[in-house]
């Protein structure tokens, strides 16, 4: 796997990124001897400092080579939240009760006990059981269910695999968030082998979109390749979905990142494109991924402007929009907090 790794486009030119931030000569090792002559907390700070991040929004566990948000927000002059994954936070409630129906009783509650302390929801449902998400029966839920418990080993780790059990607790988050004003992130498109990817496509989420039941909720598609067309076919139709191109930028060629972009923006509204880093793992990815995004995005506009679809003027403000004005609008109340609380 790490040949595989070593051979990709990204982690050549990533290494070459490196070396001229270290001033080194481009070769992993001088890269990696480099690293070590610097003091970690002098480092993050360099890194982050170059990259101009401001908030930082984290789902899941982090790298052991990443500080947590408590460590980062002491050390570094930003904003920082957990981002709640709702599958994995789901599994540990599975031994707890007997039946279906309580468990998800017992995870609403929950959910809307951390609400105000996270700053999303993230749903990993193209990993377990895809994006097609629709309602079940009481029974098939409570069969599913027991075929799930039979099945669970005391003390190890789940990974729930029953369409009905996430299908319907996805559609209790959602309600959730609709009615806490808590935004959910899909994950879409690409990912680790253990993802179908004919299951990321975000098109599967057409259901829910048209719901009336969730009016008012606000969805964020991640990733989105190869399927950045569809999402952006969703953000130009539903008000409340947006896309964001984090992790598709910068892991990347060049040529797929900005294809990426371009075909983001031939329909998706200009205010509904984001960009993350799409990383939780070291500080030096958060670094490549604020300086490919910034260069892939002047590059895009710069088109856009040469084919006549923005003026030089508007071309400047998509690329305040894009790099921080969605973002700020999309997660308000925490881009305007100075405080930071942990699940």
């Amino acid at each position: 796997m790490l040949a595989m790794v070593r051979d990709s486009l990204f982690f050549r030119r990533s290494v070459r990124d490196m070396a001229e931030f270290y001033g080194c000569e481009p070769t992993l090792e001088a890269v990696r001897e480099a690293r070590e002559q610097h003091n970690y907390a002098e480092l993050v700070r360099w890194l982050f400092a170059e990259a101009n991040i401001s908030h930082l929004f984290i789902e899941g566990q982090n790298s052991p080579d990443l500080w947590g948000i408590e460590d980062l927000t002491k050390n570094l002059p930003l904003v920082a939240r957990p981002i709640l994954s709702l599958e994995a936070e789901l599994s540990l409630f599975l031994e707890r009760h007997d039946s279906a129906s309580r468990l998800l009783v017992a995870f609403e509650n929950y959910l809307r006990t951390v609400a105000p302390s996270v700053a999303a929801f993230h749903s990993a449902a193209a990993y377990h059981s895809g994006l097609d998400i629709v309602r079940h029966n009481l029974v098939e839920l409570e069969r599913a269910f027991s075929e799930l418990r039979r099945n669970l080993v005391a003390g190890q780790h789940h990974r729930i695999g029953s369409k009905a059990l996430l299908d319907s607790m996805l559609w209790m988050a959602l309600r959730v968030a609709s009615e806490t004003g808590k935004i959910v992130q899909f994950h879409t498109g690409y990912g680790r082998a253990l993802l179908d990817l004919r299951q990321a496509n975000p098109l599967g989420l057409r259901q829910v979109l048209e719901s009336p039941e969730f009016t008012g909720l606000k969805v964020v598609l991640l990733h989105c390749y190869p399927y950045v067309r569809e999402a952006g076919y969703l953000a130009s139709n539903y008000p409340g979905v947006y896309l964001d191109l984090g992790l598709t930028i910068p892991a990347g060629s060049v040529h797929a990142m900005r294809t990426a972009l371009h075909e983001a923006t031939h329909l998706a509204p200009i205010g509904k494109i984001l960009l993350s880093t799409g990383t939780r793992h070291s500080p030096e990815m958060f670094w490549i991924a604020a300086r490919w995004g910034r260069r892939i995005l002047a590059q895009t506009l710069e088109q856009a402007v040469y084919n006549g679809d923005l003026t030089s003027e508007e071309a400047e403000w998509a690329a305040e929009r894009i790099l921080h004005r969605n973002a700020a609008n999309l997660y308000e109340p925490l881009v305007h907090s100075r405080t930071t609380e942990g699940e």
